[in-house]
């Protein structure tokens, strides 16, 4: 193992004598978990599997959850979310523009994810160039790095998260997306997060927010909800507490939902260019 980033972040963690292909034993497992909630990050190097071996490491992991944007699952695999730029067949098969802003993933869900599995099938690369990078936070070292004054104040608030408008906001905007139906938004009502989470595993705190989806903050006006949710972003991802993620054709990443932030590089290539990558996600624990 060799660690990816090794700052003040501790964010980011690579692995390379990991075969997801066959069968885990349950210490292997426990060495990932471990470094996944340690690093927030990890990065497998050299993978090749099928659908069905990537939800299994991901049941070892957890449940596995299926995100309600049905029209980008990968058929017959109903827990594989397709990101993805190619067009077949006239139509996008999967989110060619995923994650243009710092978020967490389900964090609009009363559960949302713990860990999310990214593994990449095609990265487009430019003179020699691999494009598509994804960024990651330490939402860690941003919490860690408040003054005492301001963590507590931070600690009695709640967010408001809410899916459908931030979805319909990107259509609007140019996004391919397919709309939502009714029953998909009627399966995504508004939740309230604490803006200030506890680890469950490890007991560490963390600032708890995600751009797009975080509507407001309980018991302040929409503008000024809007406002602290846009500084606390601006404070978590901060150059210091990023590490960005260049990616090659079988990696596999692992970024634990709690503790990390995540965005997406996905303007500097278009097709023929093409990028394709396949997402497990497991399913979490309501925070506290």
């Amino acid at each position: 193992m060799t660690a990816v980033l090794d700052d003040n972040a501790r964010l980011g963690f690579e692995i390379s004598d990991v075969d997801l292909s066959k069968p885990l034993d349950d210490a292997t497992v426990e060495r990932l978990e471990n470094e996944i909630v340690r690093h927030s990050v990890v990065v497998i190097r050299d993978q090749k599997i099928t659908p069905e071996q990537h939800k299994a490491f991901g049941a070892r992991l957890g449940e596995l959850a299926i995100h309600v944007a049905k029209a980008y699952l990968l058929p017959g695999h109903p827990e594989v979310y397709i990101v993805s730029n190619v067009v077949e067949n006239g139509r996008n098969i999967g989110v060619s523009d995923a994650g243009p802003t710092w978020h967490s993933d389900f964090s609009y869900l009363p559960a949302p994810a713990k860990y999310s599995l990214l593994y990449a099938l095609e990265v487009p690369v430019i003179d020699g160039e691999p494009k598509g990078d994804t960024s990651f936070a330490s939402t860690f070292a941003a919490y860690d790095a408040l003054p005492e004054k301001r963590k507590r104040e931070l600690e009695s608030l709640k967010v408001i998260y809410r899916y459908g408008d931030q979805y319909e906001k990107r259509r609007q905007s140019g996004s391919q997306l397919v709309a939502l139906t009714g029953e998909q938004r009627q399966q995504t009502p508004d939740v309230m997060h604490p803006m200030v989470r506890t680890h469950p595993k490890s007991g560490r705190k963390c600032i708890y927010i995600s751009d797009g989806t975080a509507a407001g903050v309980v018991g302040m006006a929409e503008s000024e909800g809007r406002q602290l949710i846009r500084e606390l972003i601006d404070h978590c991802t901060q150059p210091r507490f990023v590490y960005r993620h260049r990616w090659r054709v079988g990696d596999l990443v692992v970024w634990d939902n709690c503790s990390s932030l995540h965005k997406a590089n996905s303007k500097d290539y278009a097709l023929p260019y093409r990028r394709r990558m396949h997402r497990v996600t497991v399913s979490g624990s309501v925070p506290f």
